[in-house]
């Protein structure tokens, strides 16, 4: 209950008290507002919200915060819905939206105000300090829900989580977004970008999400294509999307029929083809099967967590022998003791070959077959059947042995795995907050938990090579989880024999390459592996294999770029008034022709929209529109309207409803827009002279990706398409290929 707490403890004047509402039912109780979303939010915080102190929450006294409680039915947990009011002006740290600027919204006039919807991780005690100072709010993975709304309705859902409590009845992703859907639809959003960065495991959802139902994860609530990086239009990602559902299954396995993972390519589709009751023809059917399949297995795993979990090893010793196993010495010492006709340095010996065979063996080994290896070396099979059937949990040197019943074979089988580490040598997690609280402890649990997945798929992708993996290369997948490499240089710095849950990350230095290397363990020293039927293990060879492991020229290959290249996704609200008495139009602002040649000169951004009486007159609709552009848009704070396009010549006294159509769009002109501002485009960075994009892809505006200027022309263009890798550096002067090319020209005719 700590969030609940510091949220009770931070309003303090609370006139009434304050209402708790249950999560999943929140959502559909909102009144369905009829204003525009400037209004609409307005009355939203008036009627669920609770205004908070902004002082004690915050530090900046142009913020308004306001609580929501909400309760999860499943357990009692009670945790706020925080709605954050920003007030843009000249002193504000960060007035621009790099959202929309990715998204391809650049050209929006700058809003007055933004609204933020937070639900924090749940236990958080400082849900709300200020993290804008260093912009690590944006980059923050860690909140349950994070999303932003203009006042002019355009918005952008920036992270969703599930969230996790102490509950095994917790609440999805599925959950939160369908409650985030609800406010935006009661609220009259007009249109809300979200970037599918969504990973399952290490797998690009909107990959295989794509693949399988033709559309990203966030389509199950009517977001489709926005906006592409690279060059990526809508039309070219359609059509990958569509060559790579189709994409015949038995293609695919001739294609790779050659290949290192064509063998196991064609037993993973042979065996789903025989488990679905219906032919499976495509890879869209194939990935719509699997993760149809993979989603029963969780949920059966979850209807039968209560029950014993049936390992795949049965234990054949007491429970107080796997907790206290013997030493050499006390071994020698008991079966010494008892019937023993060997002398104890035979027995001593034959346990050193033992031991020596399941560390080359290093997987569980029958009995049968450890007794046949061990002939070779030990002529006497009376001395080896007498060891063997004496061991039952054995301490030798740093090596624990065990003997096991395989359930499956129910043959009895050994085991070995190096000792666990000393308690007293590992480090937890929480610790790493004590070394550095500038980062909150649930973002460094986060990245932690990213490097050991990362670690752990390597181990089990590369289980014939070392499972250790360079500090470089760890790095640059944990980038594409965590957007804060600061962050991760920490976190890759402090670990040290590092716990996390029940694996062990140790770091060492390769004596080869001299190379600094993590690698990742199980407390208790098991090995990871892809187990038979791990549907999620098929799913990741699959990707990595299939989609991303066909030559890069190869039609499929350039399919997956391009689908992995779109990332931005829309949803689009249409406003609709089921009242007769209220009509809405949309009041979209034409500059002077000097204006639009000297000053505005990008796209001009979309209308405001307004909801009127159809019996006002047109001259309350001129000042129903300057009022709201006045109270949305900086740029527009003096402006004044002084005719309404295509009402030139018609009285001002004429009704409205005489004069235009409902639903209309409308031309405003008039004067005052403040030109001098800075705060005139959510993309514009504040310089004198406006960047120019022209890349090799086809790129003509900024899509998010990392860009580098040429120092002749100055126009932007991709790293990646310049030909500098990701995680190299941009150059400190750099000279596009064509001024290049000119140069050397030039050069050439002196």
């Amino acid at each position: 209950m700590a969030t609940l707490e510091a949220c009770i403890k931070n309003n303090t004047n609370r006139k009434r008290k304050q209402r708790i509402f249950e999560f999943k039912s929140f959502g559909k109780s909102i009144t369905d507002f009829s204003r525009p979303f400037r209004d609409n939010i307005r009355s939203f915080l008036d009627e669920y919200g609770e205004q908070i102190e902004q002082r004690q929450l915050t530090g900046a006294v142009s913020n308004n915060v306001w609580s929501t409680l909400l309760l999860c039915e499943s357990n009692g947990a009670i945790f706020p819905l925080y709605t954050i009011e920003e007030h843009i002006n000249d002193q504000s740290i960060r007035p621009f939206c790099c959202h929309c600027k990715s998204v391809g919204w650049g050209h929006h006039f700058v809003c007055k105000r933004r609204y933020r919807f937070m639900i924090p991780s749940y236990g958080d005690k400082q849900p709300l300090k200020d993290h804008d100072q260093k912009n690590s709010l944006e980059l923050d993975e860690s909140h349950i829900l994070h999303g932003l709304i203009h006042c002019n309705g355009f918005g952008h859902l920036i992270s969703i989580n599930k969230l996790e409590l102490d509950s095994s009845n917790s609440l999805t992703e599925t959950d939160v977004m369908n409650l985030w859907d609800s406010i935006c639809n009661s609220l009259k959003t007009r249109k809300v970008s979200v970037a599918d960065v969504k990973l399952e495991r290490s797998m690009e959802s909107r990959l295989i999400h794509g693949i399988a139902f033709r559309s990203s994860w966030f389509g199950n609530w009517g977001y489709k294509f926005g906006h592409g990086s690279f060059g990526v239009t809508e039309d070219k990602y359609t059509v990958a999307v569509g060559y790579l559902a189709e994409l015949h299954l038995d293609n695919i396995i001739n294609d790779l029929k050659n290949t290192y993972h064509g063998k196991k390519t064609q037993q993973i589709i042979s065996k789903y083809r025989e488990l679905s009751e219906t032919r499976l023809f495509s890879l869209s059917d194939l990935l719509q099967f699997l993760l149809e399949f993979k989603l029963s297995v969780d949920t059966e795993r979850q209807i039968l967590a209560p029950s014993r979990k049936i390992p795949k090893h049965e234990r054949a010793t007491f429970e107080e022998d796997i907790q206290n196993p013997k030493c050499l010495d006390e071994f020698l010492i008991s079966i010494t003791n008892s019937d023993c006709r060997w002398p104890q340095r035979r027995v001593e010996y034959s346990i050193d070959v033992i031991v020596k065979l399941l560390k080359q063996k290093n997987v569980a080994m029958s009995r049968h077959e450890l007794r046949e290896s061990a002939r070779q070396f030990i002529g006497d099979t009376g001395l080896i059947d007498f060891v063997l059937k004496s061991i039952n949990v054995l301490c030798y040197d740093n090596y624990i042995i065990r003997r096991v019943v395989n359930s499956l074979t129910k043959l009895v089988e050994f085991e070995i795995h190096e000792m666990a580490e000393d308690p007293k040598n590992i480090k937890s997690v929480s610790s790493l907050w004590k070394l550095e609280p500038r980062w909150p402890k649930q973002r460094l649990e986060k990245t932690a938990k990213v490097i050991a997945n990362i670690l752990k798929e390597h181990k089990i992708m590369n289980t014939r090579r070392n499972g250790a993996m360079s500090r470089k290369d760890l790095r640059n997948m944990a980038s594409k989880y965590v957007g804060d490499t600061g962050l991760i240089d920490f976190v890759l710095k402090s670990i040290d024999k590092l716990s996390i849950g029940n694996q062990i990350i140790t770091r060492m230095k390769n004596p080869l390459t001299r190379l600094m290397e993590f690698e990742i363990r199980d407390q208790n020293n098991e090995e990871f592996h892809e187990e038979d039927g791990d549907v999620y293990g098929d799913i990741l060879f699959l990707y990595r294999n299939v989609l991303l492991g066909y030559p890069w020229w190869n039609s499929v290959s350039e399919a997956s770029r391009v689908v992995l290249n779109s990332k931005y996704f829309v949803k689009k609200w249409e406003f609709e008034v089921k009242s007769n008495e209220s009509m809405t139009l949309t009041c979209r602002v034409l500059p002077s022709f000097d204006e639009l040649e000297t000053e505005l000169t990008r796209q001009l951004p979309p209308g405001e929209v307004v909801v009127v009486s159809p019996w006002i007159t047109v001259g309350e609709l001129r000042e129903v529109a300057q009022y709201a552009l006045r109270d949305t848009y900086c740029v527009m704070d003096k402006f004044v309207v002084s005719q309404i396009g295509g009402l030139k010549g018609i009285k001002d006294e004429v009704v409205l409803s005489c004069a235009v159509e409902a639903g209309a769009q409308v031309w405003v002109r008039g004067s005052g827009l403040d030109l001098g501002t800075t705060l005139r485009y959510e993309g514009y960075d504040g310089d004198a002279v406006e960047s120019r994009v022209d890349c090799l892809c086809g790129a003509r505006d900024d899509d998010g990706e990392r860009m580098v200027a040429c120092d002749e022309c100055h126009v932007w263009r991709h790293t990646r398409c310049c030909g500098i890798e990701d995680d190299e550096g941009a150059p400190v002067e750099f000279v596009c290929g064509d001024c290049d090319a000119k140069s050397k020209s030039e050069l050439l005719s002196q």
